[in-house]
């Protein structure tokens, strides 16, 4: 039986369902091919130190709420998730620290007039939460880090560079589209920024051999205009990369053994890990 606290987080991450029908979880996207078992250890382990998230796609439908929801679910316990449908919610954080780490979730940077969208001014305060004991989430049309930075930059939204260099998890969505077949949603590139991983580097998915390749990333040299990527080292999604042994890797293919297949029964075994794993 989850705590109420854990339950209440659930029912966040459910209002983020804009399609109806169950939510999926990282099994689902595992095994849908979205992203592999080597993404998801390594944003769980950003998640446990800290990090924010921030996924985007330019088009709708893509799948970026979806991984946002299904990333969160793997956070520690006794992280509270409170949803921004007020920029009086941001200024209350921003004043008074809380009694315990909050993630401030904001369903999309965005100008519509929906639950839980932010625009404009309060959108760079939103940011400013990362930079104390909080954590932010959220997700915006952007198919790319270049892009996602202009428009939180740029006007009007003005968010200091500096804040955003604060997330340590940013995700980017690709749909893969052929003449047969559904459509394919892939978790195109992900980066992961230091100090909430070792060292800071990316997952990039490859559409020909539906594979995965992880790669530095010279996260300190991003601007506004161009990321300096390194050179790529092989590392394919299912290989005996030495990366996936770790406890979080292990933890994810026992998710993936037991087929968790709803945001309870995610956090369940959550929640049991960190039990496990308590210092």
């Amino acid at each position: 039986m989850l705590p109420l606290s854990e339950k209440h987080n659930i029912r966040q991450l459910e209002q983020l369902n804009q399609r109806g029908g169950r939510m999926l979880t990282v099994v689902d996207l595992i095994d849908a091919g979205t992203l592999s078992v080597e993404m998801a250890a390594a944003v769980m382990e950003a998640l446990a130190k800290g990090s924010s998230l921030l996924t985007g796609a330019r088009p709708g439908g893509a799948g970026k709420t979806t991984v946002m929801a299904a990333f969160l679910n793997l956070m520690p316990p006794d992280v509270a998730i409170v949803t921004v449908d007020d920029p009086a919610i941001i200024q209350r954080g921003l004043e008074r620290p809380p009694q315990q780490p909050v993630c401030y979730l904001v369903h999309e940077i965005g100008a519509g007039h929906w639950y839980g969208y932010l625009w404009g001014r309060p959108v760079a305060d939103f940011f400013r939460l990362a930079a104390g004991p909080h954590r932010i989430a959220s997700c915006l049309h952007a198919d790319t880090l270049e892009e996602l930075t202009e428009i939180l930059v740029g006007p009007p939204l003005h968010v200091n560079p500096c804040d955003i260099n604060r997330v340590g998890i940013l995700g980017f969505m690709r749909m893969d589209r052929s003449t047969r077949g559904p459509v394919e949603r892939r978790l195109a590139t992900l980066y992961l920024r230091s100090p909430f991983v070792a060292q800071s580097h990316r997952f990039v998915c490859h559409s020909a051999s539906n594979s995965f390749s992880r790669e530095p990333w010279d996260s300190d040299a991003v601007s506004v205009n161009t990321p300096q990527i390194g050179a790529g080292i092989s590392s394919q999604e299912r290989g005996g990369d030495p990366v996936r042994h770790n406890p979080f890797c292990d933890f994810i293919e026992h998710l993936m053994k037991v087929e968790a297949r709803s945001l309870a029964d995610v956090r369940e075994e959550v929640l049991t890990f960190y039990n496990r794993h308590a210092e």
